[in-house]
């Protein structure tokens, strides 16, 4: 994520030293309102972008647990059983078929989801804080105003710091997930004999 923001901060540092008095790459000055495309628009999308990525990842990962057990331990129940989709499913999955306990209970998840209605605001409608009457999407607000990094009135705006915040939120909720194998291995081991 330093990569991200370290191109982000190379192109307002690159914006900000140029002469733009008539447009800067092809944009008039009359026509655009380039401090805020140039300083505040472009690096939000470079985040935006990374931002769905990372997001991807998580997905992966979790359904690559989700087959691993599933594969080691002969569950005969597939991922399409399920009725949610995405982390929903696989986390349901984890919690239902294998076992994994206290998933979906924790504050990390309760961090993830908040993360993930996030996702789908960028990813369904654009990052768009209002719908299709003008009105604001409160709920999304809350959610920006919760995870911090995030501002815009009429969409989403991302700031410096957001995706470490969110690369952090997925890394708490793997340990979570850990924890809770740990957990589950110990109670087997432990288990009596009949």
């Amino acid at each position: 994520m330093q990569g991200i923001e370290k191109q982000a901060a190379e192109s307002v540092a690159a914006f900000r030293a140029s002469k733009h008095s008539d447009g800067y790459q092809g944009l008039d000055e009359d026509s655009w309102d380039l401090k805020e495309i140039f300083e505040a628009y472009f690096p939000s999308l470079q985040r935006s972008s990374a931002f769905l990525t990372v997001w991807g990842f998580l997905e992966h990962e979790l359904d690559k647990l989700r087959l691993q057990y599933q594969s080691e331990k002969g569950f005969r129940l597939t991922l399409s059983d399920l009725s949610d989709k995405g982390i929903d499913r696989s986390t349901s999955y984890l919690e239902k078929v294998a076992g994994l306990e206290g998933l979906k209970s924790s504050k990390e998840w309760d961090e993830v989801k908040t993360v993930q209605r996030i996702r789908n605001v960028i990813a369904r409608d654009n990052g768009r804080l209002r719908d299709h009457q003008g009105k604001s999407k409160s709920g999304i607000v809350g959610d920006m105003k919760k995870l911090g990094f995030l501002s815009g009135e009429d969409e989403i705006i991302f700031a410096e710091g957001f995706l470490s915040k969110v690369t952090d939120a997925c890394n708490n909720y793997f340990k979570v997930i850990a924890a809770a194998v740990d957990a589950k291995e110990i109670a087997a081991l432990t288990k009596p004999y009949k």
